[in-house]
C-alpha cells in the first residue's frame, strides 16, 4: 500500500470516526431528553414512537455503545494496518512499533486531561443545570456535579490517572471511561504485533485471543487488527456479498439497550444465552467489524464517507467526543430550562439541540486545533527526547 493510497483510506476512515462521534453526542442528548428510546420504559416516553424506534435499526444513529465499538475496531485497524505491509523490513517494523507505543499515552492523555479541567471550571462557576430539568425530561442521568470533590489533587488525579487505569465510569467526565480501553487496547495491538506480527500462523493467536476477550471491548481492537491483516487478500469481491455483510452489520450494530426478547433482535439473545455472553456487546462489536469490512471492500462507501464534511467531522471527532457531555449538562440544560416555557416539548428539544451544536462545533474546532493537535506535537517531542 503506497503512501497516497493509505492517506486516502484515512480520509474515509476519518469520516466513519466522525459520524460515530456524532452518534455518541446524539445518544447522550437522547438519554437526557428521550430516555424511553434507550430504556424502553413507557412511563418515560415523551413521544408515542420513542419505544418503537428504540427497538428498530434506527437506533443505530444514536447507539452509543455501537459507536464506541466502532471507535475501538477503527483503532485496532489504524494502529496496525501499516505494520502489515510486506515491504517493511524488521528494523523499520520495530521502529514504527516503538514510535507508536511511546506516543500513545500523551496523545490520549492531554486532550482527556483538559476536558476534566473544563468540568472543574464549570463546577466552580456553578455552570451545571442538568438538575434543573430532571423533572421535565424524566431522565435517568442524575449526576450531581456539585457533589464532586474540587480538591486540586483529586482533580489532577482524575485528569491524568483515573481515565487510563480505572475501568469504570468517570465522575467528572463520564465519556472518559473509554480511555482505559483505548490505552490498554492499543498496547494489546502493539504487543500482538511485536510477538506475532511476522508469524505465519498468527491466525491461531487471533482465535485464542478472540475467545479470551469475547466478553470485553478488547476483542474490538483485535478484530480491527484482523481486518488490517486481511486487507491484502481480495476475497469477498461480490457486490451481493458486500451488501449482505453491510446489512448484517447494521442489524447487529443496532441491537437496542433494552431486552431483545420480543423484538427483531430476539435470535441474538436466544443464540447466546447458553454461553454466558452479553448478546448486545457481542452483536455491536461484530456489527462494527462487519461494517468496517464492507467499507474496506466498497469504493462506493469509501466515496460517501470520504465526503469533506464527514472528513472534517472526523478531524474534530475526539474533541467533539470529549467536550459534548459538558456542553450538554451546562449550556444545553440551561437553554432547555428556558425555552420549555414557551414551546412544546419536542420543539423545545429541537431548538435546544440545534442551537447547542453551534458552540459545541466551534469549541471542538479550536479544541482540535490547539489541544488535540498540540498533544500530537508534544508526543512527537517527547518521543524524540526519549530516543536521542
Amino acid at each position: 500500500m503506497n503512501k497516497e493510497t493509505f492517506e486516502k483510506k484515512l480520509f474515509y476512515l476519518d469520516g466513519v470516526r466522525g459520524l460515530a462521534a456524532f452518534a455518541v453526542v446524539i445518544s447522550h442528548y437522547i438519554q437526557v431528553f428521550y430516555p424511553a428510546a434507550l430504556n424502553g420504559r413507557p412511563q418515560q416516553a415523551h413521544f408515542k414512537w420513542d419505544i418503537w424506534y428504540g427497538h428498530s435499526p434506527i437506533n443505530l444513529f444514536y447507539n452509543g455503545q455501537f459507536a464506541v465499538c466502532l471507535f475501538f475496531v477503527l483503532s485496532g485497524y489504524v494502529l496496525s494496518v501499516k505494520m502489515f505491509e510486506n515491504e517493511l523490513d524488521s528494523e523499520t517494523f520495530l521502529k514504527l512499533l516503538h514510535s507508536s507505543a511511546l506516543r500513545r499515552y500523551i496523545r490520549l492523555a492531554v486532550p482527556a486531561a483538559v476536558s476534566v479541567l473544563l468540568v472543574y471550571l464549570a463546577i466552580i462557576t456553578n455552570a451545571f443545570y442538568l438538575q434543573d430539568i430532571w423533572g421535565t425530561t424524566w431522565t435517568d442521568m442524575k449526576k450531581n456535579y456539585y457533589a464532586l470533590d474540587t480538591n486540586i489533587y483529586t482533580v489532577i488525579k482524575a485528569a491524568i490517572f483515573d481515565p487510563f487505569f480505572r475501568f469504570e465510569a468517570h465522575p467528572y467526565n463520564p465519556v472518559l471511561w473509554t480511555m482505559s480501553y483505548e490505552l490498554l487496547g492499543s498496547f494489546l495491538i502493539f504487543g500482538f504485533l511485536a510477538l506475532f506480527g511476522r508469524v505465519k500462523k498468527r491466525w491461531i493467536v487471533y482465535v485464542v485471543l478472540s475467545f479470551a476477550f469475547i466478553q470485553t471491548y478488547f476483542v474490538a481492537f483485535l478484530w480491527g487488527m484482523l481486518l488490517a491483516d486481511l486487507l491484502k487478500h481480495k476475497w469477498v469481491q461480490s457486490i451481493l456479498m458486500k451488501v449482505l455483510v453491510l446489512l448484517m452489520g447494521i442489524y447487529l450494530g443496532s441491537a437496542p439497550y433494552t431486552s431483545l426478547m420480543g423484538t427483531m433482535y430476539e435470535p441474538l439473545e436466544v443464540w447466546t444465552k447458553n454461553f454466558d455472553i452479553d448478546p448486545r456487546l457481542l452483536a455491536r462489536t461484530l456489527g462494527a467489524a462487519m461494517i468496517l469490512f464492507a467499507l474496506l471492500r466498497s469504493k462506493v462507501l469509501q466515496h460517501v464517507f470520504g465526503w469533506k464534511p464527514f472528513v472534517y467531522l472526523g478531524q474534530i471527532s475526539f474533541s467533539l467526543y470529549l467536550i459534548h457531555f459538558t456542553i450538554l449538562n451546562t449550556f444545553s440544560a440551561f437553554l432547555f430550562s428556558k425555552v420549555i416555557h414557551y414551546f412544546s416539548y419536542n420543539l423545545a428539544y429541537a431548538i435546544t439541540f440545534l442551537v447547542s451544536m453551534v458552540p459545541l462545533f466551534i469549541l471542538s474546532h479550536y479544541y482540535m486545533k490547539y489541544i488535540d493537535q498540540g498533544a500530537l506535537k508534544l508526543a512527537r517531542k517527547v518521543e524524540k527526547r526519549m530516543t536521542e
